[in-house]
């Protein structure tokens, strides 16, 4: 498979300073137009639940790309990816194959190969003719650090930039 580092290839393009997000980041700011950023994992399912509701509210003419590092990260969120996909084109799940999910029609898992540097990303991409988003964050800790997994630290960025969230699919597709 194909080298790539979404949080590489995106980060840079991303205007302004990193923000350290705290606890109780508030969902106006999660939801920023563009926002760099360094914080815990309950931000970032915040940051990606409140991505994810737009999808979940109606149905969209949308490709979705998500990376949960392992797949078994997404179980606890399975049922709500079958949601999505009831009223998406279609979602593609990239992770380390840890874990045997219910199949959909419209969802495809990409298994990511031992190493691979996504692994170390947890991202989330819907391309849609209006409202593009994405949000990708680097993994700093790695699995294993912490007894609770939620402390995990991350640094990453969130923008709805069409420039940016194409080249994101672009690069995305030429892995699947």
């Amino acid at each position: 498979m194909k080298k790539l580092s979404l949080y590489n290839e995106i980060f840079g393009e991303i205007k302004g300073s990193t923000e350290k997000l705290g606890a109780k980041a508030s969902e106006n700011k999660l939801s920023s137009f563009s926002l760099k950023f360094e914080t815990k994992i309950p931000n970032l399912e915040k940051m990606c639940y409140i991505m994810e509701k737009v999808i979940l509210n109606k149905g969209e003419d949308a490709k979705i790309y998500a990376g949960f590092q392992k797949l078994s990260r997404a179980e606890a969120i399975w049922d709500r990816y079958h949601q999505m996909a009831n009223n998406a084109d279609q979602i593609y799940v990239f992770g380390e194959n840890d874990a045997n999910l219910k199949a959909h029609p419209n969802i495809d898992l990409v298994y990511l190969p031992p190493k691979h540097e996504l692994i170390r990303e947890w991202f989330l991409v819907i391309d849609k003719p209006i409202g593009k988003s994405m949000m990708v964050a680097y993994d700093l800790d790695g699995f294993g650090k912490y007894e609770n997994e939620k402390d995990r630290n991350f640094k990453g960025a969130k923008t709805h930039a069409p420039k940016s969230v194409s080249k994101a699919v672009n690069l995305l597709e030429a892995l699947i």
